[in-house]
C-alpha cells in the first residue's frame, strides 16, 4: 500500500503545482527524459521535457483565476509505474460568477531513484455541466 500512497502523493503534488502556478514545482514533478508526453485539452500532443514545461509556463501566465479540485481518483500501480485517472473539476472566476468545467485526466508516473516522476499527462474535456451545476 505504501507504493500506492506515494503515487497518490505525486499526483496531488502535480495539482498543487498547477493551482499554485509554480513552474519550479512542475519541473520537479516531470521526468526530464525526452520521451515524456503531455496532451492538454484541445491541444496536439507535446513530446519532450522542454516543450511540456514551456506549455505549463504559458498556461500559468494565462490561466487567471482558475482552481482545480480532483475527484473520482483511480490508481493502478506496478513495481515502477503508476497510472492515475481522475476528473479535474475546474473553477474559474469570471465577471458573471464562477464557471465550472470538467476534464478527464490520465497521469502516468515512473519510479526513478525512489521518486515518482510524471512521464505522461493526457487531459480531455468532458461534456459541459448543466447550468444548474454552476456556482454563482
Amino acid at each position: 500500500m505504501a507504493i500506492e500512497d506515494s503515487a497518490i502523493t505525486a499526483n496531488e503534488n502535480f495539482y498543487k503545482a498547477f493551482n499554485a502556478r509554480d513552474l519550479s514545482a512542475m519541473k520537479e514533478i516531470w521526468s526530464s527524459r525526452q520521451n515524456v508526453t503531455c496532451v492538454h485539452p484541445g491541444w496536439s500532443p507535446l513530446n519532450g521535457f522542454e516543450l511540456i514545461i514551456n506549455s505549463w509556463q504559458g498556461i500559468f501566465k494565462n490561466s487567471g483565476n482558475m482552481d482545480i479540485q480532483v475527484s473520482d481518483i483511480n490508481i493502478v500501480t506496478s513495481n515502477d509505474l503508476a497510472w492515475v485517472s481522475c476528473v479535474e473539476n475546474l473553477y474559474t472566476i469570471a465577471s458573471n460568477g464562477v464557471l465550472t468545467s470538467k476534464v478527464f485526466s490520465t497521469n502516468l508516473f515512473e519510479l526513478n531513484k525512489g521518486k515518482w516522476k510524471m512521464i505522461a499527462h493526457h487531459a480531455s474535456s468532458m461534456p459541459s455541466t448543466p447550468e444548474s451545476d454552476e456556482v454563482v
